[in-house]
């Protein structure tokens, strides 16, 4: 499965999510399968997110692609040089 295929698999679980906390659990999940988020998928799902247009889904999925910017961002900043 190419980077931009597991990004787009994770929009679509997000997409399901009910709460801040599903999407945790989500992003969490796909970090276990890895051993770590790598950065490649990182900058995928972000740019993927970026791109969504708020006009293609509902206020939950919006506020949760939203979050899951916020994690997203938090954990690029937090990495090592």
């Amino acid at each position: 499965m190419t980077t931009d295929e597991q990004a787009l698999l994770i929009i679509a679980q997000l997409s399901a999510a009910k709460d801040y906390m599903q999407a945790d659990e989500i992003l969490a999940a796909v970090e276990k399968e890895h051993a770590s988020l790598p950065k490649d998928l990182l900058t995928s799902l972000q740019e993927k997110i970026e791109n969504l247009s708020p006009l293609e889904c509902n206020s939950l999925q919006w506020s949760n692609y939203r979050y899951t910017l916020m994690c997203i961002r938090k954990r690029t900043m937090m990495e090592p040089a």
